[in-house]
């Protein structure tokens, strides 16, 4: 079922609902039927957000793995270096492929890094879009809901 529809009956719950003796800004209402309605609600939330946490966890292992990669890429980097100098024509070659192999590790490392940050960017960018229209949809509903209250209240 939709949250529209879900609010819907939410509001036909509270419009149907009996008027307090005597008080008729007040309505009686079967707390099981609210949450009932409320368990729907929330089992109609998309995917999308229930996976925020799990987008977020991902992102911090994007970040982990690219961190570890660059690490590992840099020791390496060293090993071979320091495996390249044993003789003086090899120790200059080693020097220069060792600069090579760094620049190239780092650049391997904020490439990783960059396109880590800009896939959680883009993953969080889309949540948050989602975020914003339910958020707007449950403005509605509550504006609604008052909207009613308050005619209730002036009858």
């Amino acid at each position: 079922m939709s949250i529209y529809n879900l609010l819907d009956q939410l509001e036909s719950t509270i419009e149907g609902s009996k008027r307090a003796f005597m008080q008729n800004d007040k309505v009686i209402i079967n707390p099981e039927e609210l949450y009932q309605i409320i368990d729907q609600i929330r089992s109609s939330v998309p995917d999308d957000i229930k996976d925020a946490q799990w987008v977020k966890k991902e992102e911090e292992q994007i970040k982990k793995k690219a961190q570890e990669d660059y690490e590992r890429i840099i020791e390496e980097a060293h090993i071979r270096a320091q495996e390249l100098t044993t003789e003086t024509e090899i120790h200059r070659l080693a020097e220069a492929r060792a600069r090579e192999m760094l620049e190239e590790a780092h650049q391997a490392a904020h490439d990783i890094t960059l396109g880590a940050f800009n896939y959680a960017d883009d993953i969080m960018e889309k949540i948050e879009k989602q975020l914003q229209i339910y958020y707007d949809v449950v403005q509605d509903g509550k504006e609604e809901i008052q909207r009613s209250l308050d005619a209730l209240k002036s009858e």
